[in-house]
């Protein structure tokens, strides 16, 4: 394989890990008086069965539904498009948006901030469904070949930017700078400022050096990828980001993308009733439904999460993980797809309960037996509304 070759596999796994949206990402207090106290003591002996939970003096309704089976690939693909929403752009849009010639302006603001002068643009459309910003976008680009140009985002409702990527820089060739972690902060900082969101709207998570294999640049780093999550209370919702991948180039800072994402998941919100330890004992009368293993430790966090089946089916499946359903196509490919899944395109604030357990024998029918897990539970009605696997962060 040709650096070329490796240099356009890299760029297309981290355009994937930025641009597409994982469909099944998942995610999502009671008691303060006497009365609350009395009924959690209940719903903690039921199991939480009851159709509400009570919080206090405040009855909530239950939020988690039991996951719908799919008879087929085609009907869940089906569902998924369903949820993304249409993509044809009526006249009641082109009425609602700004006017084109204004989001072209604004798009050669935006790019004047970056030292880049004004361009002109050789796509000029308004788009619906298109990217993850927002529902409706006047997208430009300065080359018909989407793998080539400039292309920048607007929201065509506000005339805001809401995204850049600048494909000429795949093959510059340039050597990077080494900086500190302490610089790249600073210096995505300065392109997240160019947005114009409100100051602390949002919160650095995770800052990527990927491996760099363009030519000329074996063997340094090209490009810092800085992910922040919306702020909500103690909680980051990962569902509403900022993401931008740059370089520095002889204290030069060269932007290869940046943007705004809000997924097509809905966030509540909710308000925070129910405690880390009353959260704790939940998951772990939840656990103890899914398997025999000896807990060894756990750790706990407020986080945004989205609802999802997987405990549900953990629980169903005898604490085994539910094999993928096997599905020919017409083309005689073969496709694998969980059979049950969650439809709620919802997250909420949720208390996640990582269980960490001791290595007993192994199974030979459940090799992951002992992979931890977190048990998400909701921070307003206790219910558990998802979990995943995280042992990769063992």
């Amino acid at each position: 394989m040709t650096n070329e070759d490796l240099s356009k596999n890299v760029l297309k796994r981290v355009k994937r890990k930025i641009a597409i949206s994982n469909f099944e990402k998942e995610d999502t207090k009671m008691f303060k008086n006497k009365i609350g106290k009395m009924v959690a003591t209940f719903a903690l002996a039921t199991g939480l069965t009851v159709g509400v939970v009570f919080a206090g003096t405040m009855v909530y309704e239950r939020v988690f539904k039991e996951p719908k089976k799919y008879e087929s690939y085609e009907e869940l693909i089906q569902d998924i498009k369903e949820s993304q929403g249409s993509q044809e752009v009526t006249k009641e849009d082109e009425e609602k948006a700004v006017n084109m010639e204004e989001a072209i302006v604004e798009a050669n603001k935006f790019l004047n901030k970056l030292g880049i002068e004004n361009q002109e643009f050789v796509t000029k459309e308004l788009k619906k469904n298109y990217i993850m910003g927002a529902e409706l976008v006047y997208y430009f680009t300065t080359d018909t070949n989407l793998n080539k140009g400039i292309h920048v985002g607007i929201n065509a409702e506000n005339g805001k930017c809401i995204s850049f990527e600048n494909n000429n820089l795949v093959h510059s060739g340039f050597e990077p700078d080494h900086i500190s972690k302490e610089e790249v902060t600073k210096r995505s900082d300065e392109i997240y400022n160019l947005f114009d969101l409100k100051e602390n709207e949002y919160k650095i998570n995770e800052i990527l050096e990927p491996p760099c294999y363009f030519p000329d640049n074996e063997g340094n780093s090209a490009e810092w990828i800085v992910t922040y999550y919306k702020v909500y209370g103690e909680a980051l919702n990962q569902f509403e980001r900022v993401q931008i991948m740059f370089t520095v180039v002889n204290g030069e800072v060269k932007v290869y993308s940046a943007f705004i994402a809000n997924e097509n998941v809905e966030y509540k919100d909710n308000p925070v009733q129910i405690t880390k330890e009353e959260a704790e004992k939940i998951a772990l009368e939840k656990d103890k439904k899914i398997t025999d293993n000896e807990v060894d430790w756990i750790i706990t966090k407020q986080q945004i999460r989205q609802i999802n089946s997987w405990i549900y089916l953990l629980e169903q499946n005898g604490g085994k993980y539910p094999e993928f359903k096997e599905e020919k196509q017409a083309d005689g490919s073969t496709v694998r797809y969980n059979e049950y899944q969650t439809v709620q395109n919802i997250a909420r604030k949720v208390w996640s309960v990582n269980i960490h357990y001791k290595q007993g024998e192994p199974d030979p029918n459940n090799e992951k037996k002992y992979n931890s897990k977190s048990i998400f539970v909701d921070v307003t009605t206790g219910e558990v509304i998802g979990g995943a696997d995280e042992s990769y962060w063992d």
